[in-house]
């Protein structure tokens, strides 16, 4: 067994440099000065289906100090990705209420009449969307928000947009206010932060991790 390792190491090593050195020649190509050769090569990336080389560029492009850059690389992460999982904050307002009812039964079952205690309860270990027919070109997809369900239902869907280093989707959730709609910006991490709101209900705070 020793005897078998010891001749096979020598070509896994050799396969190992030679992946390493593909990653970071297409580090430095994604790095270019030359926004336009950026740009080709990060969608030459994306082209390529390797997940490896896709994250690579597509990081080093939400990181960037150019503005189209960021927008392709945001472009780019969106249509390799399958979907999001959102952190949700509870509303300040929720939370200040509740605190303020303390153990007041009447008052609790008041506050969970409310829209916004519903949709929290349902919302607060997370919101996931499902993401299909993204177009890197366009920055178009489509989101389907998996509130009280396990898979997508065509129900409940929605269209998001990039523009800039912002995404924005307006449709439909399986929660007590169907009609929502997410603002985001993208932050350090790289994340997506903003707000999911339904009609006139108090915003919720979000993030979900991009890569």
């Amino acid at each position: 067994m020793i005897l078998f390792m010891l001749m096979i190491a020598p070509g896994l090593a050799q396969t190992a440099v030679e992946r390493a050195s593909e990653l970071k020649t297409w580090r430095e190509q994604c790095s270019d000065p030359d926004a336009d050769l950026r740009a080709a090569y990060v969608e030459a990336a994306i082209a390529s289906g390797d997940m490896a080389i896709m994250r690579v560029c597509v990081r080093q492009s939400l990181e960037s100090d150019n503005a189209d850059i960021r927008n392709l690389g945001l472009r780019a992460a969106i249509a390799s990705t399958d979907q999001l999982l959102f952190e949700v904050e509870i509303p300040a307002a929720l939370a200040e209420a509740l605190d303020k009812a303390g153990n007041d039964k009447d008052e609790l079952n008041e506050i969970g009449r409310w829209h916004v205690t519903q949709m929290w309860n349902i919302m607060r270990t997370g919101l996931v969307f499902v993401i299909s027919d993204a177009d890197i070109t366009s920055g178009a997809s489509e989101w389907l928000p998996l509130a009280q369900m396990t898979a997508p239902h065509r129900n409940y869907t929605g269209k998001a947009s990039v523009i800039g280093d912002r995404v924005t989707w307006v449709g439909s959730a399986r929660l007590p206010v169907t009609d929502c709609r997410l603002n985001l910006g993208l932050v350090s991490g790289p994340m997506l932060e903003g707000t999911f709101q339904c009609a006139n209900v108090e915003p919720f705070t979000v993030r979900a991790p991009l890569l």
